[in-house]
This record gives structure tokens, sequence and C-alpha cells, in this order.
């Protein structure tokens, strides 16, 4: 059995309500590296919309000279934006 200053110990430091450096915010960096992950989370989502958009207006002869099966779009536009996360 462990007391409980070992137990206290094992906790992370976020779940620590005594510590008050665990309560402190991260600081700026970690708020702007959020900021820059939700909106590029937005504009990949964006990104994603129109490039579907634009691939259903396509005729299907070209799509297949393309090598793109119409049930296909979603797969190939996913595993494009993919590449470039």
């Amino acid at each position: 059995m462990t007391d409980l200053s070992s137990a206290w110990s094992a906790l992370p430091r976020s779940l620590r309500l005594g510590d008050r450096r665990a309560l402190q915010s991260s600081g700026k960096r970690d708020l702007i590296r959020i900021i820059a992950r939700v909106i590029s989370w937005f504009w990949l989502q964006w990104r994603r919309r129109e490039i579907i958009r634009v691939l259903n207006k396509v005729d299907d002869r070209l799509l297949q000279d393309v090598g793109i099966e119409r049930a296909e779009i979603d797969e190939i536009v996913d595993a494009l934006i993919a590449r470039w996360r």
C-alpha cells in the first residue's frame, strides 16, 4: 500500500489542486498554437468542401480519364488533404 504523499506525487501536475504552477495558464504561446490549429482545421475543411464541389461538377468521362470514379471522390480528397497536414 502507498501512503497519501506518494499518491499525491503520482498525479500529473495539472491535477494537483494545491500546486499553484499547475493552475497557472501555460502562456500566450500555447494559446496562439491552439488558435492556429483551429484556423488550420477550418481552412482544411473549407478547402475539402471546395475540392469536392468542383470534382462533382466535372463530367464522368473526364473523371474516368484521370482515374477517379465518382464514388471515390470523398476518399481521394481526404487522402489529398491528409498529405497537407
